[in-house]
């Protein structure tokens, strides 16, 4: 995001999206790559790569981009287009020959389109008009001319600025020539969400094809529900309260002030912190939970065979006993718990002989913990030094679940699991 390049008065805040991950593409070349249709980073797949407002792409992003749509993946390029590189060299030609398009550039870079309206056709056609706000730079918009074989997608008075071309292997390459908005708190009475909307008709946020019926994708989910949803990629969920209808009501500053947080406070209706979820279909799974604050679960194999009954590895939740993931209801607890979390600890992160399991409870009485460990177990509370053992906590390991008697000397401090 180039912005603050372009025009003093920006930063890169101006164009950036939610629902998404943020690079740069200093970072994206450095530690990305193009692996059969996705942008492989951090040794996590992305198969849609947007420009969010990039008017001096680096030598190697076009060619990259065009790479990832040659081997199926999807690139998006909003804003205007580039007509230098980086490094000072024309980009505008190769540019338009990725996107089939062609551009012609003007003095004043852009048209200033303030009242305006984007109408959407083709694959978006479903989307409501977007009125473009205001004559500042960030709101110009970039009519271009599709070549032969690319289909329109958008258009304004001024021309088309949404285009889509086809690869033979199934990529795309889009262009939006213009800031699509996604308000989703309704800062100005109304929300916008061209963004999401968009992406979803080019087909960014597909389920897991558990459900045919429905798209359980994480994103999705928490543009259209209550909650926000994530999901990690040693296969964790994750849900909390979601505050994208909470409108950005501060007065700024670089430090936090109680007195003006307070009053600032007083405007604002914060959502519920009760998480009530009834079978909801998630990244594959089916979920009933009822807690409060945040929750988060990783289902697994026991003893790591996928043909066996998986069991709850890792748990964090708030004011609940109980969560049931995909017809198996796990009770933990006897009664709702302040706090509670356990999860075993990585292979990298274990000593011998050390702990194997890691837990918390905010609460006293019997704490039931299905695991994959076997043989004698023993449970320490950690010592006064970090890391350290501390006093032996009462427990049984039978058919897979470790039982802890939870008293109120051991609230609230780290539990280990050690098998003999």
């Amino acid at each position: 995001m180039d912005l603050v390049a372009v025009e003093e008065r920006f930063g890169s805040w101006m164009a950036q999206y939610a629902y998404a991950n943020l690079i740069t593409q200093d970072k994206l070349l450095e530690m990305g790559r193009v692996d059969n249709g996705a942008v492989v980073v951090g040794g996590r797949r992305f198969t849609t790569l947007i420009a969010a407002f990039e008017p001096f792409p680096m030598p190697g992003l076009l060619p990259l981009m065009e790479q990832l749509a040659a081997t199926g993946g999807r690139v998006i390029w909003s804003g205007p287009p580039p007509v230098l590189g980086r490094d000072g060299v024309p980009a505008l030609e190769t540019w338009g020959k990725l996107f089939g398009v062609s551009y012609r550039p003007e003095a004043e870079e852009g048209l200033m389109a303030p009242g305006r309206r984007v109408i959407f056709e083709g694959a978006l056609g479903n989307l409501e008009p977007q009125t473009i706000l205001t004559d500042l730079l960030i709101d110009h918009v970039y009519p271009t001319t599709p070549l032969e074989g690319v289909e329109v997608l958008a258009r304004t008075q001024a021309g088309v600025v949404g285009t889509r071309r086809i690869f033979p292997g199934g990529g795309s390459a889009i262009t939006l020539g213009f800031r699509p908005r996604d308000d989703q708190s309704g800062s100005l009475g109304y929300e916008s969400r061209t963004w999401f909307e968009a992406l979803l008709a080019l087909g960014a946020y597909p389920g897991s094809g558990r459900w045919p019926d429905t798209n359980d994708n994480t994103e999705y989910l928490s543009r259209t529900t209550r909650y926000l949803f994530c999901r990690f990629p040693n296969g964790t969920v994750a849900v909390a309260p979601h505050l994208r209808d909470v409108p950005e009501d501060w007065d700024g500053g670089f430090a936090r002030d109680a007195v003006r947080d307070a009053a600032a406070m007083k405007r604002v209706a914060l959502p519920s912190e009760e998480i009530d979820l009834q079978g909801v279909r998630v990244h594959g799974h089916s979920v009933t939970y009822n807690g409060r604050w945040s929750m988060a679960f990783r289902m697994g194999a026991r003893d790591g065979v996928s043909s066996q009954k998986p069991i709850l590895l890792a748990f964090a939740g708030a004011h609940c006993d109980r969560i049931t993931v995909d017809g198996q209801e796990t009770v933990f607890a006897d009664g709702p718990v302040d706090q509670i979390a356990w999860g075993p600890i990585p292979p990298e992160r274990r000593v011998v002989p050390g702990a194997a399991l890691q837990m918390m409870v905010h609460g006293t009485g019997q704490i039931r913990i299905p695991t994959t460990l076997t043989g004698p177990v023993r449970v320490y509370a950690e010592g006064a030094r970090p890391g350290s053992r501390g006093p032996e906590v009462a427990a049984t390991l039978e058919d897979g679940v470790l039982s802890i008697r939870m008293i109120p000397e051991t609230r609230g401090r780290w539990l280990y699991a050690v098998q003999e």
